[in-house]
C-alpha cells in the first residue's frame, strides 16, 4: 500500500516537469545523433558534459527515457531551489565536503538502479564549464557505474548559448542561471551527440576492482574509466565542430528521426 501511494504521489508530482519539458521542446530544436546507442529495455549511466544548467532539461526533452540526475547540494540550498531542482530537473544531492551524508543519496540511487530500464545522469567535470573545453573528469561516474554495474555512455551536448558569464552576480545561483540558460536557448539549434557505450565490467577494468581496498588498485580503475570517457567525449567534440562548421550550420541529418 505504501509502494503504491509512493507511485500516486511520484506521478502527480510529475507532471508539472513533463508539462514543462514538452512547452521547451515547442520553441527550441533538438536533434540527437546515435540515439540507438541509449539501451531501449537496460538501464545506463550518461556522462554528459556540463555547459548551462539547462543541460538536464535540454537532456529530459532529448532522450525518450526518464532520467535521474546527480547534482550539487549547493543547488538544494532553499525550498525553491530543491524543488526545482527534484521536481523539474529530477536530480539528487551529492555532498562534496560532507560525504557521509551521501549515505542516503546513494541508497537511493542504487535502490532505483535495481529497475531495468532507468537512465542515470551525471556531469563527470564535476561544476559548470563554459570555457568550450573539456575539464578534468572526477571520480563520481566511475564509481557509480562500479557499483551499479551499468555501462556508461557519453553524451556531448553542443551549440548551446552559454547564458551569464560565470563570474556575474547572477550565475551565483545555480537554478538562476540554468533558468536564464533555458530562456536564452529559446529556438535554438541544439545537437545531442551520443557515444558508445564503456563497460565497467570489461576485463582491463573489472581487474583493477578485486581488491576494492587497495586504493591504489581503486583509483586506476577510475582513471581507467576516466580515461576512456575523456577519449569518447573528445571525439564526439570533434565530430560535433567537424560536422557543424561556420559554413554549415544546420549540418547533415541526424541518423535517428529525433527533432521533438
Amino acid at each position: 500500500m505504501r509502494e503504491f501511494k509512493a507511485k500516486i504521489a511520484d506521478f502527480f508530482f510529475s507532471i508539472p516537469r513533463v508539462l514543462f519539458i514538452n512547452f521547451f521542446k515547442l520553441f527550441v530544436r533538438i536533434r540527437v545523433f546515435d540515439h540507438n546507442k541509449i539501451p531501449k529495455d537496460s538501464s545506463a549511466i550518461l556522462a554528459i558534459n556540463h555547459t548551462t544548467g539547462a543541460d538536464p532539461i535540454v537532456l529530459l526533452g532529448a532522450v525518450r527515457k526518464k532520467i535521474y540526475f546527480v547534482a550539487s547540494s549547493d543547488n538544494f540550498g532553499t525550498r525553491l531551489t530543491n524543488y526545482f531542482m527534484r521536481r523539474f530537473a529530477n536530480s539528487f544531492p551529492i555532498y562534496k565536503k560532507h560525504f557521509m551524508k551521501n549515505a542516503s543519496t546513494f541508497k537511493e540511487l542504487f535502490t532505483i538502479s535495481s529497475k531495468k530500464n532507468v537512465l542515470f545522469g551525471i556531469y563527470p567535470e564535476g561544476r559548470l564549464n563554459k570555457e568550450g573545453k573539456l575539464d578534468s573528469f572526477k571520480g563520481g561516474a566511475a564509481y557509480l557505474s562500479y557499483k551499479t554495474r551499468l555501462p556508461i555512455i557519453p553524451v556531448y551536448i553542443h551549440n548551446l548559448r552559454k547564458g551569464v558569464h560565470p563570474d556575474s552576480f547572477i550565475a551565483r545561483s545555480n537554478v538562476a542561471e540554468g533558468i536564464i540558460s533555458i530562456i536564452v536557448n529559446t529556438f535554438q539549434r541544439i545537437n545531442v551527440f551520443i557515444g558508445d557505450p564503456i563497460n565497467p565490467t570489461a576485463e582491463n577494468i573489472i581487474d583493477d576492482f578485486k581488491d576494492f581496498v587497495d586504493v591504489k588498485n581503486y583509483k586506476t580503475a577510475l582513471d581507467d574509466i576516466n580515461r576512456a570517457l575523456l577519449e569518447e567525449f573528445s571525439g564526439l567534440q570533434d565530430d560535433a565542430n567537424d560536422m557543424f562548421s561556420a559554413g554549415d550550420k544546420e549540418g547533415p541529418a541526424p541518423s535517428t528521426p529525433a527533432n521533438r
